[in-house]
């Protein structure tokens, strides 16, 4: 965090291209909600995720945290299913976080494998996240089709 100067680019159709962040602490995963109106940034040093809205002019609006996490570490790879809740990677706990759309932490997924997932996907069609635990060099399963 002593050297914020982490940046988030986005490349529009027409070969531009927009700094949208200039001042993240390691800026890592990024995810869009459904609507693609708000940016999601994992920023693993601050161990925070930012909220980032992105305004119909191309602007960004203003920005700020969404979640603070703990840990020596901080959170990585980032997805997001259709009702909009983020799926967060967090790189020493172990875990993988549940956000809801308010922000508010509704379930923990334990990794069995290790300390470290680093990053995820959600399989739409089967309703399965892959977990990625690089500690022990792992990809996990976790079965969704019954999560709230």
């Amino acid at each position: 965090m002593h050297d914020p100067t982490g940046r988030v680019f986005r490349l529009c159709p027409d070969g531009r291209l927009d700094c949208l962040i200039s001042n993240g602490p390691s800026p890592n995963g990024l995810v869009l909600s459904p609507d693609e109106a708000v940016l999601f940034v994992a920023m693993t040093r601050d161990n925070s995720i930012w909220r980032v809205p992105l305004m119909r002019d191309g602007g960004v609006g203003k920005v700020g945290r969404f979640s603070l996490f703990f840990g020596t570490s901080g959170p990585d790879g980032l997805t997001m299913d259709q009702k909009g809740r983020l799926f967060v990677a967090h790189a020493s706990l172990g875990h993988v976080f549940v956000m809801a759309p308010n922000g508010e932490t509704i379930a923990r997924i334990k990794s069995c494998a290790g300390a470290t997932c680093t990053n995820l996907v959600l399989e739409s069609a089967n309703g399965t996240l892959l977990i990625t635990e690089s500690s022990a060099g792992s990809v996990l399963m976790a079965d969704l089709a019954h999560f709230p």
